[in-house]
């Protein structure tokens, strides 16, 4: 079986991976079409399997009972990575669950490059978790263990937008200063780099990289906004219920919703504690019907599906001015439309939080905002057009480089992947 090296992009929402062999260099293209993949895992409760990718997303949105995993990757750095969670009759560590995404990725890419991988280059955001090394460097190593046991090869990591700049470095012949922005499902994250004939990293083909700098926000924070702010108040978030012992009126317990909008935590609010204190506080809230409807999503398991269509919303609202969130499963919520103008509103606070992460990598570099001539831009989330132009705003003179949002951090990484095991 022949040799390859590839290049792995694990993303909070979709990832992508691309393998190279001799001269060819091609991104992979998978079962069910597309070159990307949910990161996303499915245990069917009624066959007793686990299925990852598009086949676990498909099951989902088919209804077929059982537990839908997303957003695998947020777990690292957090608590999480040392926990498990019961599916069937069995307990699941996280860290197993983790390993049986990414083993389906090694064996959908092997079987089709019918070649066996020797050597990974692998993405990792710049920050896995802000401010907090310690927990930082347990990420990776973390990630490392895992991609080593599932029997990767060597691996090593380069920063998600350092791999974009990879990607778009032929697209910018006349460029001297180049920001990347790679904003993501789970991070933002910036390089700044300088043309330079005599750059020294192996994996960049002339630019030295200046700074890199990132924070932990990204597309699912955004889809949590969303929720909570279009979505949750129409199963009571922000409501009052009364106080058993006086005519005080409190807040319905905000924690639910929060839990209920964020993908990891979603199946954890399935339980019947969860579930009797809705029914608690039901008897004492000022719109009952509201919080009904809250213990009827509980009830049914109907979290993820909700948190599908409010992704949907935000993705709608990407060249749409207005999208209307539909929820038929549950026949007493009304349709809610969120247009262009409240989807700004709502996710100012967040853009603004990303593009001074954008001006701090800019300041951690020592290079001027007038300078910096060219822009890469990619991830997703950059296709919102108040997120392009916050952090377009921050390089008024940089015109933008081409770049696929979502196969370029994977095209980057594999040619590096050749460069780092020129073998391959």
């Amino acid at each position: 079986m022949k040799q390859i090296v590839a290049g792995l992009d694990f993303g909070t929402s979709n990832s992508a991976i691309g393998y190279a062999s001799g001269t060819a260099l091609d991104l992979h293209m998978f079962e069910h079409g597309g070159q990307s993949v949910p990161t996303a895992l499915f245990y069917d409760e009624e066959e007793g399997v686990l299925v990852s990718g598009h086949d676990a997303e498909a099951r989902f949105l088919q209804g077929h009972e059982g537990r839908y995993l997303r957003a695998l990757k947020s777990i690292l750095g957090t608590s999480l990575a040392d926990d498990a969670t019961r599916m069937g009759a069995r307990s699941w560590p996280f860290r197993s669950l983790l390993t049986s995404f990414l083993t389906s990725m090694k064996k959908s890419v092997e079987q089709a490059a019918c070649g066996e991988i020797s050597g990974l280059v692998a993405g990792r955001p710049v920050r896995f978790v802000d401010e907090d090394e310690t927990r930082d460097k347990r990420a990776e190593t973390l990630l490392r263990e895992v991609l080593e046991e599932t029997g990767f090869g060597p691996v090593q990591f380069v920063y998600e937008p350092v791999a974009a700049l990879i990607d778009a470095e032929e697209n910018m012949p006349g460029a001297e200063y180049v920001l990347v922005a790679d904003i993501g499902g789970g991070t933002s994250d910036f390089t700044l780099a300088r043309r330079s004939i005599d750059a020294a990293s192996k994996e960049v083909a002339g630019f030295d990289i200046l700074a890199n700098h990132g924070v932990h926000i990204g597309g699912t924070d955004l889809d949590k906004r969303l929720s909570l702010k279009a979505v949750m108040p129409a199963f009571g978030y922000g409501t009052e219920m009364k106080a058993l012992t006086s005519d005080v009126l409190l807040p319905v317990p905000p924690s639910y919703y929060s839990d209920l909008a964020t993908w990891q935590k979603i199946h954890f609010c399935y339980t019947h504690a969860m579930k009797r204190d809705v029914r608690d506080v039901m008897r004492q809230a000022v719109e009952p019907e509201k919080i009904e409807l809250l213990l009827e999503l509980l009830e049914r398991q109907l979290g993820h599906r909700l948190a599908n269509a409010v992704e949907g919303v935000k993705i709608a609202l990407s060249d749409s001015d207005n999208a209307r969130l539909a929820f038929p499963d549950i026949e007493d919520l009304p349709d809610i439309t969120v247009n262009q103008a409240a989807l700004a509103q709502h996710f100012a606070p967040l853009e603004q939080q990303v593009a001074r992460a954008a001006g701090e990598t800019l300041a951690l570099a020592g290079v001027r905002p007038e300078q910096v001539g060219h822009i890469v831009l990619t991830g997703g989330s950059t296709l919102l057009p108040d997120m392009r132009r916050v952090i377009t705003a921050c390089v008024p003179a940089a015109q933008i480089v081409p770049s696929d949002p979502f196969t370029a951090v994977a095209k980057g990484l594999t040619k590096a992947a050749k460069r780092v095991f020129p073998a391959g």
